[in-house]
């Protein structure tokens, strides 16, 4: 291990205070250290105190136990509550065990030293104290530096990631609107056709073009309201600052058996489209959890549509599970077409879709947020024409319960095909 020396010549970058109310020792400090360090003295508590105020460079205070009106306890419990980080020595021809662990305890000691002094010790301690105090400091710089980095870090971080989510938005948002735009530039031409077809007519013939009106109005509308789902879904997306997640909770105690259920009731005319039958398998040992039940009903309908979507003529299975006293698992199961491995690890992305043009791809991305807010997680596997199995670990209270780091998970789970 390394230690640091500094240089004699950069003592001087480090002033030093004696106190002591004897004359002749503030001269025999002075003539000690005269040329090797910067030098103050005071003859007693009060002034010391004064310099210490004046002259925020000092980082040394020496100091006499005996002092009249003010000993040197009592200075350094002025001193640490002001200059807590400055180094204390006391000197004291005293050898009360008892006072000097008042000092340790109330002065903020760093060392004492006993009189009569020796003048190469003396100097040892202070250099030793002169040391010490520029290591804190380097250490402090360091720690300063480091946290400096890692904000930089987060901003970069947060910068990419609504740098990819603006990116996926436009994308999205101009394709919706290359629809909306040519049903707008079609219409003054249908409508100069539509007169002109009324003008050779014969009176009372319908000349509306439904063909026209049916098939692009319906376009148009369906991608606005694609734009207003990308909107009003886009700020699920990005995560929130820690100390807001608390605000994005409203925590009530929920049957997730009973709010599961309802949710497959909402999607079962979905399901009997494709000829899907939604099988429900609960644990019974489950009770009331602390939940948001409307993010994660929006959470259970999300992973069941998708669910239903990529199934035909097969079955969902939803169950639940008892993970032990502190967590509980939802299982989403279906026999649909599966995901291709390489499609895995990007599934939670914003934007990415499986369904070929349905969608904006921001349901598993806002399913994801909703649990991690819960401080809970969700995992994938899926198997090409075998089928996909979602499930989500929920702890009974999300306030009990440490946030769990998932970036590493992520990786790991990314890279074995699983997130």
């Amino acid at each position: 291990m390394e230690i640091l020396v500094l240089e004699s010549c950069v003592y001087k970058n480090y002033p030093v205070l004696f106190v002591d109310d004897e004359e002749m020792a503030l001269l025999t400090y002075r003539n000690l250290f005269k040329g090797e360090m910067v030098i103050y003295t005071a003859s007693d508590g009060e002034a010391a105190l004064k310099i210490i105020q004046e002259h925020p460079e000092i980082v040394v205070l020496v100091t006499d136990q005996r002092m009249p009106r003010m000993n040197g306890l009592e200075l350094l419990t002025h001193v640490v509550q002001k200059r807590p980080e400055m180094i204390n020595i006391l000197v004291t021809a005293y050898s009360d065990i008892a006072l000097i662990i008042d000092a340790i305890n109330k002065g903020n000691l760093y060392r004492y030293v006993m009189k009569p002094y020796n003048a190469k010790m003396l100097r040892q301690e202070i250099v030793q104290g002169i040391e010490r105090y520029h290591l804190l400091r380097e250490r402090d710089r360091l720690y300063a530096d480091h946290i400096e980095w890692l904000r930089k870090a987060a901003r970069m971080q947060r910068l990419t990631e609504m740098g990819t989510l603006t990116a996926g938005l436009v994308h999205n948002i101009n394709n919706s609107l290359v629809a909306v735009n040519t049903f707008l530039k079609m219409i003054p031409q249908k409508r100069e056709a539509q007169q002109s077809t009324a003008t050779l007519s014969s009176p009372g013939r319908d000349t509306h073009d439904h063909d026209f009106w049916s098939q692009f109005y319906s376009v148009a509308l369906g991608e606005i309201g694609r734009i207003q789902e990308m909107v009003k879904h886009i700020l699920y997306s990005v995560k929130l600052p820690e100390k807001e997640v608390n605000n994005l909770l409203n925590l009530q105690e929920t049957d997730i058996n009973a709010l599961l259920s309802e949710t497959i009731l909402l999607v079962e005319n979905e399901a009997r489209k494709k000829r899907v039958l939604i099988k429900k398998e609960y644990d019974k040992k489950i009770e009331k959890c602390l939940i948001d039940s409307v993010k994660i009903r929006q959470v259970f309908m999300n992973l069941l549509l998708n669910a239903i979507y990529a199934t035909s003529d097969g079955t969902i299975l939803a169950k639940t599970i008892f993970d032990g006293a502190d967590h509980l698992k939802v299982i989403i199961k279906d026999t649909g077409t599966g995901i291709p491995k390489e499609n895995i690890c990007k599934l939670f992305s914003p934007f990415f879709s499986t369904k070929e043009g349905h969608g904006v791809g921001l349901g598993l991305t806002m399913s994801r947020e909703f649990i991690e807010i819960h401080r809970g997680s969700i995992e994938i596997s899926s198997e090409m024409e075998k089928g996909t199995t979602i499930t989500i670990s929920l702890p009974f209270d999300p306030e009990k319960n440490e946030r769990r780091c998932h970036t590493e998970d992520r990786r790991q789970q990314g890279r074995e095909g699983r997130l």
